[in-house]
């Protein structure tokens, strides 16, 4: 499983280039055991101004401080003190600082590296949402919302969800497949179709490109998986499923077939996820296996303005190829919000928070960059974003797949996933270990003990 330093990583990154294209598109301590106590409210009087101190690491900080100046249009009163870090720096500094009694107001929490790190100095939820609207929690993605709670191991909500990320999803060269007179396949028998017909071409496009590199394998095998159970990822890393079990033994055949049968070549597990991206992006592989944090690429202004040659983009599922299956993606809610109890203004601060998550107009601020999908429900990309029917269905089809009720991603923490997982399944996928046989090994690997969940 790519870590998630890895990905965040990629989400400022893309973030930080959609900025540019943007512009071209004019576009109480009842949580955790121990902590601080929580600092006393300040009294904040009619037409009284507050700055509050805000650290992040994403959004970008071009993209977020148009959304603090929208806030602070409709909100004359507050201020909004930003400052930014990379994340690996995030990662060291917020802890320091909510540690050291350093006066806080609101924190952006990724959710699934940090929440435990964090949580016994952050005030839950509950001690806040009666500053926000009534409706708040019917406003955002129950999954996001749930996902959230769940990975603190208090299972208390610490930070409102801004929106998440999934793997593993499909983009497509909508001129490509216009050219051949293919539509986006919905089954294995569908890929396998194109993949010949592209061949056949011979135009030197590759049919499918994606990152063999170990922890992208699990992404991979876990969207089939899924398919035949959309919560068997995550019953196998909870002990309500064994690893040599029927499901998943069918799972592993399905996923070797598709290399056995020559539906994904085996040579593609040779690349790294810079050059699958690369090929994708120079108009040289028709799909593109990646995760919805590569979403930025259906911009049309994105593309131009980072030097992107594909000329127009698609996505959706990866095919269904388990038969009875439904298509699936791994998901987990990526950036929240949260208040630490160092913060003397914490109804304030919770009005920000809802301009960021519950407000469309807030959430349209920060949102186009297409690199988290937005826990609001019901939200919708700005027209001028999307400027095509491939890339607007698209979207709409990576916001279903993130939003349906499935298995979560990178809240099980144990090296039984890169060390032992990920190496097995490339050896399934290049044909050297049956199925059965492999699934046996992990089972006698998980119930060893030497991998325990954190």
């Amino acid at each position: 499983m790519r870590n998630d330093a890895q990905v965040c990583r990629g989400l400022v990154a893309a973030a930080t280039a959609l900025v540019l294209s943007l512009s071209v598109a004019a576009c109480g301590n009842s949580g955790g055991v121990g902590g601080s106590a929580d600092a006393g409210q300040a009294t904040v009087g009619a037409g009284q101004k507050v700055t509050l101190n805000y650290w992040t690491w994403f959004p970008a900080q071009a993209t977020v401080q148009k959304s603090i100046a929208a806030f602070e249009a409709a909100n004359p009163n507050i201020t909004i003190n930003l400052r930014e870090f990379s994340n690996t720096d995030y990662q060291k500094e917020l802890p320091l600082a909510l540690g050291g009694g350093q006066s806080l107001d609101i924190v952006g929490v990724q959710v699934s590296a940090m929440t435990n790190t964090v949580r016994t100095q952050l005030r839950p939820v509950s001690d806040w949402a009666g500053d926000l609207p009534a409706d708040w929690k019917s406003r955002i993605s129950s999954t996001m919302l749930d996902q959230t709670q769940n990975i603190a191991k208090d299972k208390t909500l610490y930070s409102v969800p801004m929106g998440s990320i999934g793997s593993a999803v499909v983009y497509s060269n909508a001129d490509v497949l216009k050219k051949l007179g293919l539509a986006f396949p919905q089954t294995q028998a569908d890929l396998a179709a194109d993949v010949a017909k592209i061949k056949a071409a011979g135009n030197g496009v590759t049919p499918v490109v994606f990152s063999g590199e170990d922890w992208w394998q699990d992404e991979m095998f876990f969207t089939v998986a899924d398919q035949i159970d959309p919560k068997l990822s995550d019953e196998l890393y909870t002990d309500k499923v064994a690893w040599n079990s029927p499901q998943f033994v069918q799972a592993l055949t399905a996923y070797q077939n598709l290399f056995k049968n020559s539906v994904l070549d085996k040579g593609t597990l040779s690349l790294k996820e810079a050059d699958a991206d690369n090929a994708f992006n120079s108009g040289k592989a028709a799909f593109l296996v990646e995760g919805s944090w590569n979403s930025s690429v259906l911009s049309s202004a994105y593309r131009k303005a980072n030097g992107i040659t594909v000329g127009n983009v698609g996505a959706g599922a990866f095919p269904v190829v388990v038969p009875g299956g439904r298509p699936a993606a791994r998901t987990f809610a990526e950036g929240g919000l949260a208040i630490p109890k160092s913060s003397k203004y914490a109804a304030q601060a919770a009005k920000f928070i809802q301009f960021m998550t519950t407000d469309p107009a807030g959430v349209k601020t920060w949102a186009s960059d297409l690199v988290l999908v937005p826990s609001l429900n019901g939200y919708t990309v700005d027209p001028s974003v999307l400027t095509t029917p491939e890339a607007r269905s698209g979207y709409a089809a990576v916001q279903s797949l993130i939003n349906a009720p499935g298995s979560g991603r990178g809240q099980y923490s144990t090296t039984f996933t890169s060390d032992v997982l990920d190496n097995t399944l490339l050896d399934v996928a290049r044909g050297n270990t049956a199925p059965q046989a492999a699934a046996n090994s992990l089972q006698s690997a998980w119930t060893s003990g030497r991998y325990p969940v954190q």
